[in-house]
């Protein structure tokens, strides 16, 4: 997997984007990483989500939506 970026979520919990390939089909992951107390680097959880790359464009235009929500209630 190749990764595109991270977002830190608290002291201790990221959000890595990452592309690559699965049986012959690029795909997209969007998974949470964690650091444990006694490790300075993160470790992958099972936590997120994986779908094939022809979705990019559904996702986006999800994503976008977030941006029209009032998210104050």
């Amino acid at each position: 997997m190749k990764e595109i970026g991270k977002l830190d979520i608290t002291d201790n919990k990221q959000l890595v984007l990452s592309v690559g390939e699965f049986r012959g089909r690029q795909r997209v992951d969007l998974r949470t990483y964690v650091k444990p107390k006694d490790q300075d680097e993160y470790v992958l959880t099972k936590k997120g989500i994986n779908f094939d790359a022809e979705w990019i464009d559904d996702f986006v235009e999800l994503v976008e939506k977030l941006k029209d929500v009032d998210l104050e209630k």
